[in-house]
């Protein structure tokens, strides 16, 4: 699946603050194109900090707490403040410009440290502070000091995921000459709030405003608000509450929207066709998903020609796409799932833009029909998910004009027929091929040479044996699921030794397999293993080291339990209708879930005494 536009954005966000920084200074010292091109001249030694903007910076530190000792550290009164980490300068006059105190670096996944105590309005003696970054740290629910307000100088501001709390101050409506915004808050605490956005209207050069888990549930005509402000290229007002979508106002000023986030809020109403969302010509990405949505996609979806990312899933969107959808010519990703749209599955993709299409999540819906003989006009699709639906019929061979298809999740519908190797001829790309609970056959050469390195794949329910399918080994595979699928044969020991490094997740289930597991066993790298309903025999070996969930219930196993079983992360573990004997170790204290039956006791009082 593609990247998040707006993920992306975020992990190189400290680095374009950082960028404009340096284009500002650039800017206030002026610059002309030389008549000729010249040898760069070596640059000037930079002018230190000025001293009553070092001393606020001092004062800031002391009000701070940094038990990690990462960023105020270097912070020391006898050093240029120029130098310090997360201070950035103008080269020419020394004046602080930017000033990033962020305990998160990009892309990190952990914090590095923790900055909390109290942000100090000494800050207001930096005159010429363009970037204010107090991201990712803990503030103990403290609300925004309304002084930063009265930073007027500011263009860039990030209070984001800090632990601020309380009513966001409307004084930041003050910072006139601000570019980008972000509040963004943690969704499960929605610490932050805002009755209204009437102070936002007046950040008329804003271009990107986030909000994300803020608490705006009160608001009514945020709409209005976010209509004033024409230069607005980026909004992400996902998981504040909001509970009305407000009709397009009569002249919209949003012609510069690109991305638009609304996820996870409470409409419960209908997209209808005089909707602000279907007015915005630059928009990009449209982000609405679990916001309870419904009824059909109007019409006027079609105005969006810019359009290249669009998600609605799980609403409870109705009927068919309207054939307007065609005129979104530049889609790229296109997801839809977990909603109620009924419609024959042709008609639906004729009706789609097909060549630059590339990812296409339909699946939880209601489509019906068959899948047409020809595809070859998506030539740029990498995901086709369709599956919990009612289609019908057979898997045309024309699938394999798919060429760059990289997942195609078919499960859960009424598909029958023979699958061939021709059916797959030039998806040298597939990655994911899931056609569980189906009736499809699948018909290839047990040592089939495929065009494809599976890294998922199910087929559950389907027919693929007798023989176990030795091509399976081939496949670098990390989750599989071929229970159910009449396979009468015994494991091969190539596919244990095959899938050692990369095997995670395998149900064998509901078949007919005959033999013993192996004995290195223990060299598996495997969390979750269903062998049950087959025809094992002999004992169980010591377990993986990373095994949380085994099923081996209605075998023949036999023997006693290893009083050393290995797997300490065990969580679950089914043996019931077996034939194993003897006594229930202690070391299954640890396992949460233990089924058993059979001629085994349960460990005696003396036996959980010697437990660690």
């Amino acid at each position: 699946m593609a990247m998040d536009p707006k993920m992306a954005r975020h992990l190189i966000q400290v680095a374009v603050i950082l960028w404009m920084c340096c284009i500002l200074v650039v800017v206030q010292q002026g610059s002309s194109a030389p008549a000729a091109p010249a040898p760069a001249p070596a640059p000037p030694p930079s002018t230190p900090c000025i001293p009553r903007e070092r001393d606020a910076l001092l004062v800031l530190k002391a009000g701070l707490t940094d038990p990690g000792g990462n960023y105020l550290s270097s912070w020391q009164a006898a050093q240029d403040c120029c130098r310090w980490s997360g201070v950035q300068c103008n080269n020419q006059t020394g004046h602080v410009v930017m000033l990033q105190i962020n305990s998160k670096a990009p892309g990190a996944n952990e914090f590095v440290g923790t900055v909390g105590g109290e942000v100090s309005s000494s800050l207001l003696a930096l005159r010429h502070l363009q970037a204010l970054d107090l991201s990712w740290n803990n503030f103990g629910g403290r609300p925004i000091p309304e002084f930063i307000g009265a930073i007027t100088s500011l263009r860039y501001l990030d209070l984001s995921y800090s632990n601020f709390g309380g009513r966001i101050p409307p004084y930041l409506g003050n910072l006139s000459n601000l570019l980008e915004l972000t509040l963004s808050n943690s969704e499960a605490s929605q610490s932050l709030y805002s009755p209204d956005l009437a102070w936002v209207s007046r950040l008329g050069k804003l271009q990107s405003l986030s909000m994300y888990g803020v608490n705006l549930s009160t608001v009514i005509d945020w709409a209005h608000a976010i209509n004033m402000l024409p230069s607005l290229s980026d909004l992400d007002l996902s998981s504040c509450g909001l509970q009305n979508i407000i009709p397009a106002p009569s002249h919209v000023n949003l012609t510069s929207l690109e991305y638009l986030y609304l996820r996870s809020n409470s409409f419960y109403s209908s997209l209808g066709a005089k909707n602000l969302f279907w007015n915005l010509p630059s928009l990009q990405s449209f982000f609405m998903s679990d916001s309870g949505i419904q009824g059909p996609i109007p019409d006027t979806i079609g105005n969006l020609t810019s359009l290249q990312y669009l998600n609605l899933h799980n609403n409870s969107i109705t009927g068919p796409l309207p054939s307007t959808i065609g005129n979104l010519k530049k889609i790229q990703t296109l997801q839809l799932m977990n909603n109620f749209i009924s419609m024959d599955i042709a008609e639906l993709l004729h009706r789609l833009p097909k060549h630059g299409l590339q990812e296409l999540y339909l699946d939880h819906n209601n489509l019906t029909g068959t899948l047409p003989a020809h595809l070859e006009g998506f030539s740029s699709l990498t995901s086709l998910c369709l599956q919990y639906n009612h289609l019908s019929g057979e898997i045309p061979i024309g699938i394999r004009e798919l060429a760059n298809l990289e997942q195609l999740w078919l499960s859960s519908n009424n598909l029958q027929g023979i699958i061939t190797e021709d059916h797959f001829t030039n998806m040298s790309s597939l990655r994911h091929l899931w056609l569980s609970d189906n009736s499809l056959t699948l018909r290839v050469a047990n040592m089939w040479n495929t065009p494809f390195r599976l890294i998922s794949a199910g087929f559950s329910s389907c027919v693929l044996g007798p023989r176990f399918p030795a091509w399976l080994s081939s496949q670098p595979i990390n989750t599989l699921d071929i229970s159910n699928t009449s396979i009468n044969d015994s494991i091969p020991d190539e596919f244990w030794t095959a899938t050692l490094s990369t095997i995670s997740v395998l149900d064998l289930s509901r078949n007919h397999l005959v033999g013993r597991l192996p004995t290195y066993f223990t060299s598996l790298g495997i969390s979750s293993l269903d062998i049950s309903s087959n025809q094992l025999d002999g004992p169980i070996p010591t377990l993986p080291d990373n095994l949380y969930y085994l099923d081996l219930s209605e075998n023949n196993i036999s023997g006693t339990l290893p009083s050393d079983i290995g797997a300490p992360m065990l969580g679950t573990l089914i043996l019931f209708n077996n034939s194993i004997s003897g006594t229930i170790p202690c070391s299954f204290a640890s396992v949460a879930t233990v089924e058993i039956s059979g001629p085994i006791r349960k460990p005696t009082k003396r036996d959980t005494a010697q437990l660690p």
